[in-house]
């Protein structure tokens, strides 16, 4: 019953310590990084996406979390990401202090200049709107001071020009006919082609058309964060047709930047993220519909961040790379477990092998029975069973069952028990 007791203690404590070091590896695997990214205001379409990658890493079980910091303004935003208290962020190439440590990871979008003015107005520069009455949309400065610093590239005399902000939500086809001569707007590409944001200023009494900016190539070169954009035909409407034909202008990029220092394969798994789900990242088709990697080249104006850089190029690092120092670890812990459950379990199940001196006893029976004999017969079994006992302690040492411990003691004995043997038979003469 005792040895019974022990050996259900060690199974027992066996199964509980298998159980918990499985869970805790388990958990401790499963465990997820939390990784944060500030944006803007809950209204603004950065921060619905933020919200919407957050929801796809957590569906589709990925290794990291995300948590979305909502800021009152994107300027406070990216302040957050410049001192180091996010991992993520989104910026806008034409910034004039993009955080040093910022790497990039994808564009999100593209958002155009365009310039909207009547038909019979010609410009050939942006520098041609020197002497009229602009109008800029943006929910704050950003596009306004983007404007000045494209003007900022030409022999232009701000004093000469009205340029002010407006809000998203004025009409701009009553203010061309009453306050401005010039409407100028930043928009996502995304959301070009859908037709209802400009079918007020397409069917405009005095006609209006978007201007083509024909020294963007030029601008692209010289200003940091400006690309070329070609805007087709009819893109903004069909019917009547705007524009008339196919247009260049200058354009920006919104881009998904991480911190510099975040492990390589957080940005994997978001990387992962961005193009294996990027459908369900689309804001309403407005942001984030054609999500594209970032420029690779080391002259680009943001560095590409090395993770996304792998995910790129196909050089994501398999299981084993990235975990061989903890499947080293693990392997490890797992043989020194064997081990301490090797050596409990010999402890319990091993059977000592018998001592020759455990036979004393038989011996010691037999020399009673020979002692007390008065047939023949009764001493040619005794002398039998002398003889078994012999024989099975003789095979016993020769196989290891039987330890020779008191193997003197045995011979002693057995001895004694044939010289009684001997003895009986002179007795009774069998």
């Amino acid at each position: 019953m005792r040895n019974r007791t022990r050996i259900l203690l060690l199974g027992l404590v066996t199964v509980v310590l298998t159980v918990v070091a499985t869970v805790t590896a388990r958990d401790w695997y499963r465990q997820p990084a939390v990784i944060t990214i500030a944006v803007g205001p809950e209204t603004s379409p950065e921060n619905r996406f933020a919200v919407k990658l957050a929801e796809v890493l957590q569906q589709n079980h990925a290794s990291i979390r995300l948590k979305v910091e909502t800021q009152e303004s994107r300027s406070q935003a990216l302040s957050r990401f410049a001192h180091h208290e996010a991992d993520l962020a989104i910026v806008r190439t034409d910034d004039r202090k993009i955080p040093a440590n910022a790497r990039a990871l994808a564009v999100l979008e593209h958002e155009a200049l365009l310039l909207f003015g009547v038909k019979r107005a010609k410009f050939g520069t942006l520098a041609d709107i020197q002497g009229k009455r602009v109008v800029v949309v943006g929910r704050d400065g950003r596009n306004e001071a983007f404007v000045r610093r494209l003007l900022e590239q030409y022999k232009f005399d701000p004093h000469k020009t009205d340029i002010r902000t407006v809000p998203p939500e004025t009409s701009l086809d009553k203010m061309l006919s009453a306050s401005a001569d010039l409407a100028i707007l930043v928009y996502p590409l995304s959301r070009l082609g859908s037709g209802r944001d400009f079918r007020g200023l397409a069917h405009h009494e005095r006609g209006v058309s978007v201007h083509a900016i024909n020294d963007a190539r030029a601008l692209e070169r010289k200003v940091p964060g400006v690309y070329t954009e070609t805007i087709e035909a009819g893109l903004l409407s069909g019917s009547p047709r705007m524009p008339e034909e196919d247009i260049e202008t200058v354009a920006l990029q919104k881009i998904l930047v991480a911190r510099r220092g975040m492990p390589e394969q957080h940005a994997v798994e978001l990387m992962r993220a961005l193009f294996e789900y990027g459908r369900q990242l689309a804001i309403d088709g407005s942001f984030a519909t054609r999500i594209e990697p970032p420029d690779p080249e080391k002259g680009a104006q943001i560095a590409i961040h090395e993770g996304a850089n792998q995910y790129i190029a196909s050089e994501v690092k398999t299981f084993f790379d990235r975990y061989s120092d903890l499947i080293y670890i693990g392997i490890s812990m797992a043989s020194v477990l064997a081990s301490m459950a090797v050596a409990l379990y010999s402890t319990v199940f091993r059977h000592s092998p018998h001592q020759a001196n455990e036979r004393i006893g038989d011996l010691i029976r037999l020399r009673d029975r020979i002692r007390s004999a008065t047939l023949p017969e009764e001493l040619t079994a005794a002398e039998a069973e002398l003889e078994a006992v012999l024989n099975e302690t003789l095979l016993g040492l020769a196989d290891g069952a039987l330890s020779p411990r008191g193997l003197e003691a045995f011979r002693l004995a057995y001895d004694l028990a044939r010289d009684d043997l001997i003895a009986a038979h002179g007795r009774i003469g069998g």
